[in-house]
């Protein structure tokens, strides 16, 4: 007769299937991960605001703060800033060819409750991940500076060299495994306990 299982009762006979299984995945993943390209993330914030030099009188002032606050201004300087138009110009600007940046993606978001664009660079080389953010700005910037005269877009935060990769992290990606591994190995070791326990149940 079969005996109904307690998780103590899975735990204690199969508890090695999953520990196996955690320890295996863990170290594929880990592996894995430390055989794969470096990815990294080079990042820049700019902040949209109304250009005083250009607002002659207070009534134009109000007026284009209240254009800001519509979705469409910072939405069209986010189109602006990742088109194609722009990333060529910035990858010429660093007399790189079209081969040089196969590799790298470009992303600008404008981050929510604020008239503020965040632009990244993901690529295999640091450096080169924070030249293409500056050269990014830089042109977007010139060029959304002529389609809107009354607003300006500022510098908020500097790109960096980034020290850490985005990925893969091979410590965290063999946390992740370990406990998909577990889980696994659990799966297994309930059959196993139950046909365990059934054997020792007819040997009474």
């Amino acid at each position: 007769m079969i005996q109904s299982l307690t998780l103590w009762h899975i735990l204690r006979r199969g508890w090695w299937l999953i520990l196996v299984g955690a320890l295996a995945a863990a170290a594929s993943a880990y592996a894995i991960a430390n055989a794969s390209p470096r990815v990294y993330r080079s990042t820049a914030r700019y902040i949209v605001s109304p250009n005083l030099d250009d607002a002659e009188d207070a009534d134009l002032f109000r007026r284009s703060l209240d254009t800001l606050e519509r979705p469409s201004i910072i939405a069209t300087y986010v189109e602006v800033f990742k088109s194609q138009r722009i990333w060529v110009a910035a990858r010429e600007s660093l007399d790189l060819s079209p081969s040089d940046v196969l590799d790298y993606r470009l992303v600008a978001v404008s981050l929510p409750e604020a008239n503020v664009i965040e632009i990244a660079v993901e690529g295999g080389d640091p450096a080169r991940a924070r030249d293409l953010v500056n050269a990014v700005g830089r042109e977007g910037t010139a060029l959304v500076r002529d389609l809107y005269v009354l607003y300006d877009v500022t510098l908020l935060d500097g790109p960096g060299v980034p020290g850490a990769a985005l990925r893969p992290q091979p410590l965290r990606d063999a946390a992740v495994a370990a406990v998909l591994g577990a889980v696994a190995g659990f799966g297994l070791a309930w059959p196993y306990a139950l046909l365990r326990g059934g054997q020792a149940a007819r040997r009474r």
